[in-house]
């Protein structure tokens, strides 16, 4: 009785602690990442997290990725490719924003399907992105959101890759749990999710943009200054290139050649330093990127506590009580898409999409019906993570790239979440 008291205690706080991040991310004053290592030591100082597992985001493989791809971005800005891509895109798009977001958002979407995750797909595309918003004069605000917005909600689309894996993992959980008669394709996933990935990429491109902030001071700048720094020797700009494109290449192969995609990224921005692409100290504004390291370290110490502390078994306990005896297949369907929905944004998303699978194969084959529906309800709520930057780290990286506030975020997320609860898959 006194462990459950002090775990029910510790669950407390940590929703309290929850809700003053929101806080903290919705004012202006304090800035957010001040803020997100603020409530993390709280949550040490509460005991609601060890200081090894708060600690760990620092180390953390995503938060390598997220900084060496930030690096190797500031370096390919530098180089004479960048006005080259910039002059075709113009001449492609002829000076229309609508057109140059729409080629970018459906490459995006070609990535996400190869590269298996957000924060890999978006790491490829934001460089390129950002550097023709630079040169053409566009917003960057206007421009992250959608892209890292695709990233996350179209994943596992086609029926290749990590759809593939998903289908494999789906049977595997059946055959474990014992439940017969039932076994997902390779197309299911594709026909549950296609209809919604299509409504995405339609908002991405041509409502997206209407949501998004104006440009912030420093994107004002970026629009009207000229490009100051100093012209790379050839040997620099070819180290870059290949830095740039060979760390696209292989993160894109990264599962095939056993290599991890921190591993690539790392030492991509390490070539362009010792090259002298970049300065160390240019390196470092790069990699730290107006605290958004600071900030991601500070949200995924949230989410560990929020799974550390119960959350997860609190859910788990209402969905069965949500659901009770009931066998009608759209109260069930609509448990299992809303909570992991509702749960994705403030825990990462791969974490809820681990939980309530089983749940929902365990759950359907107690019930004695046909659990790939539920299943691939809750991986499709799993992958609507893009309200609050505990979902994803990509979250994280466009919300800093873009300068967007918490209420930003909801700003451009509410619509399109409305729209994946009436069409989820």
């Amino acid at each position: 009785m006194r462990r459950k008291y002090y775990h029910d205690e510790q669950l407390t706080i940590c929703l309290i602690l929850f809700l003053l991040l929101i806080i903290g991310f919705l004012q202006t004053k304090i800035s957010r990442p001040t803020v997100a290592l603020l409530i993390m030591m709280a949550l040490v100082f509460t005991g609601c997290l060890d200081a090894k597992t708060a600690l760990s985001g620092f180390g953390n493989s995503t938060t390598i990725l997220i900084a060496s791809m930030f690096v190797i971005s500031a370096a390919f800005g530098k180089t004479q490719l960048v006005n080259k891509i910039s002059q075709l895109v113009s001449k492609v798009s002829k000076g229309s924003f609508t057109k140059v977001l729409a080629g970018y958002v459906l490459i995006t979407f070609l990535l996400a399907q190869v590269t298996g995750g957000s924060a890999a797909c978006f790491s490829v595309i934001f460089p390129l992105a950002i550097a023709v918003c630079d040169e053409l004069g566009y917003e960057r605000s206007k421009m992250m959101f959608p892209l890292g917005f695709i990233s996350i909600c179209t994943v596992l689309t086609l029926p290749l890759g990590g759809n593939l894996t998903t289908m494999a993992t789906f049977n595997g959980y059946l055959e474990a749990y014992g439940i017969s008669g039932f076994a997902m394709g390779p197309m299911d996933l594709f026909k549950a999710r296609a209809p919604i990935a299509i409504l995405m990429v339609l908002y991405a491109i041509f409502l997206a943009p209407k949501f998004c902030p104006s440009a912030s001071e420093s994107d004002a700048e970026v629009k009207t200054r000229k490009r100051e720094q100093a012209q790379l020797s050839s040997i620099q700009e070819t180290f870059c290139y290949i830095a740039f494109f060979g760390t696209i290449i292989l993160m894109m192969l990264s599962s095939k050649i056993g290599i991890a995609a921190w591993e690539i990224s790392l030492t991509g921005a390490l070539i362009t330093v010792a090259a002298g692409v970049l300065s160390t100290k240019e390196a470092y504004n790069a990699a730290t990127q107006h605290g958004v390291i600071m900030q991601y370290v500070g949200v995924i110490a949230m989410a560990s506590a929020l799974s550390n502390t119960g959350a997860a078994d609190l859910v788990g306990g209402m969905i069965a009580n949500m659901i009770g005896g009931t066998h009608n297949n759209l109260v069930i369907c609509f448990v299992f898409f809303a909570v992991p929905f509702v749960l994705t944004q403030f825990m990462n998303n791969r974490s809820v999409d681990a939980i309530f699978v089983p749940i929902a194969a365990m759950t359907c084959g107690a019930m004695g019906c046909n659990p790939i529906g539920p299943m691939i309800l809750s991986t499709c709520a799993a992958l609507t993570s893009f309200m609050t930057p505990m979902a994803t780290a990509t979250v994280n990286m466009y919300m800093g790239l873009g300068n967007y506030s918490q209420k930003d975020l909801i700003k451009m997320s509410w619509l399109p979440a409305l729209r994946c609860h009436f069409c989820p898959g």
